[in-house]
């Protein structure tokens, strides 16, 4: 019986996450509140769907050890609280980032829970801490109208945290974590929002002119630079992608596109040829195999494990990714595929996809300069991540060490992930608030009454 339910289950997540997935699809293409609602109602009975399954599997595949069902237990009062309450305190945040959010940490909690319990647990906990930081965040960015003007302050304090990891202890060969007692941090994970919003608040402004320009890339690129000396080239890649890019959306002038892609293709061959470790990374992304039992080992290791994984991979808990080093962090889409299989794991990267179409699609809609900025930043930011980190798993770029947001593991990761997520929503409130000042209270009415209908 035991065997029969653990064959079916890689099954079951398959047909989970492809109707997940249709709904959240379906959800982007409407733009009314009341099939939204309709929408987000199926999405959360899945994700409870899910998660349930997932640690029935965990327990079943764990001798039965009631550790298993507590931590359920626990994540499932998280689930309720996170949708209900953050729900409750902002009635016009976007349900449909909501859920999404809610669904990948669902994957992450069963994933990481299933690779090494503790820190299973150790994540669930610095989640629930974040969550409770983030749930203050729409509040703030709404009622702070003046840290629009912050941008020099946003500037300094990233430059700064980033500056100290250059004399911290190196982690992979890398500056990445500053600790404090027992506390372990990974600045550049919340110097991403810092620069985002540092960028926002410097093209601020009606008319930007070339010394301005000129001035915020200056301090742009310290950031870059300091990144790539602590040797985080993820981060680094992640930064120089967004300054471009929001450049391009305040000033609108493709040129920038073209001087911003021949600087960084200057500056990758000038990094290839000075640092010894990016020379090592290019090396094992071109031919990884001479070298399987040495730096060729991580990324070959990977690729055994998407292919082994087929349409619907071994099912939970039956696969390798032991043979993995750091699968939990840098290579939680390899064991995805593996356990999980294609359809599941391809899923998952629509779902990442449909959260950067709302968060673009929410900056289209912003009138203010300075919040369409930090829109397009923070979604820029989320996107590209995906793509190094799917990326690097499948060998279609060099492996840049960035963890998939919400879903490896990692505090900081999630903690910053969550934050940016509430940053979006509150965003997204601003927005609400001029529309029903544009539709008027007669039709604001209308609307609510029908999104009332769909919960009775």
């Amino acid at each position: 019986m035991v065997f029969a339910v653990l064959n079916m289950s890689k099954y079951i997540f398959a047909l989970i996450i492809v109707l997940y997935t249709f709904n959240a699809l379906r959800g982007f293409s409407t733009r009314h509140d009341y099939k939204q609602a309709k929408v987000c109602f199926w999405q959360r009975i899945l994700i409870l769907v899910f998660h349930l399954l997932g640690f029935v599997i965990l327990f079943l595949n764990n001798r039965c050890e009631i550790k298993y069902l507590v931590l359920y237990g626990i994540q499932l009062v998280y689930f309720l609280i996170v949708y209900y309450v953050f729900c409750g305190l902002y009635k016009k945040s976007s349900q449909l980032i909501v859920c999404n959010m809610c669904m990948l940490l669902a994957i992450g909690f069963v994933m990481i829970t299933r690779l090494n319990y503790d820190k299973g647990l150790k994540q669930f906990v610095i989640c629930a801490l974040g969550t409770l930081v983030a749930m203050f965040v729409p509040a703030f960015f709404k009622g702070l109208r003046f840290i629009r003007s912050l941008g020099w302050i946003y500037c300094f304090m990233g430059l700064g945290l980033l500056g100290v990891l250059l004399f911290c202890s190196q982690v992979f060969g890398a500056n990445l974590v500053l600790t404090v007692g027992p506390v372990s941090i990974q600045p550049s994970e919340f110097v991403k929002i810092l620069y985002v919003l540092f960028i926002a608040s410097a093209f601020n402004h009606d008319k930007i002119n070339f010394g301005r320009v000129v001035m915020i890339t200056f301090f742009a690129a310290a950031h870059v630079i300091i990144l790539v000396l602590t040797k985080d080239l993820g981060a680094a890649l992640i930064f120089f992608v967004v300054y471009v890019l929001m450049l391009y959306v305040a000033t609108r002038k493709p040129v920038y596109i073209l001087l911003g892609s021949a600087a960084g293709a200057g500056a990758s061959v000038v990094a290839y040829k000075l640092f010894d470790h990016i020379r090592k990374r290019v090396e094992v992304w071109q031919d990884p195999w001479p070298t399987i039992d040495s730096s060729g080992y991580q990324i070959c290791q990977s690729l055994f494990a998407i292919g082994m994984g087929s349409w619907f991979g071994y099912g939970l808990g039956q696969g390798l990714p032991g043979a993995i080093p750091v699968a939990e962090k840098d290579f939680m889409f390899s064991v995805i595929a593996e356990e999980m299989g294609i359809v599941f794991s391809g899923c998952l990267l629509i779902i990442c996809l449909n959260n950067f179409m709302l968060m673009m699609y929410i900056a289209s809609r912003c009138r203010t300069v300075f919040y369409r900025l930090v829109a397009v930043g923070l979604g820029i930011t989320y996107g590209f991540q995906i793509f190094l980190t799917v990326g690097g798993a499948m060998k279609l770029i060099p492996m840049t060490g960035v963890t998939l947001p919400f879903v490896s593991y990692g505090g900081s990761s999630v903690v910053s992930s969550l934050i940016s997520f509430a940053l979006i929503l509150g965003i997204y409130n601003l927005r609400q608030d001029d529309e029903e000042d544009e539709q008027g209270p007669e039709k604001k009415k209308k609307v609510k009454k029908k999104v009332r209908e769909v919960y009775t």
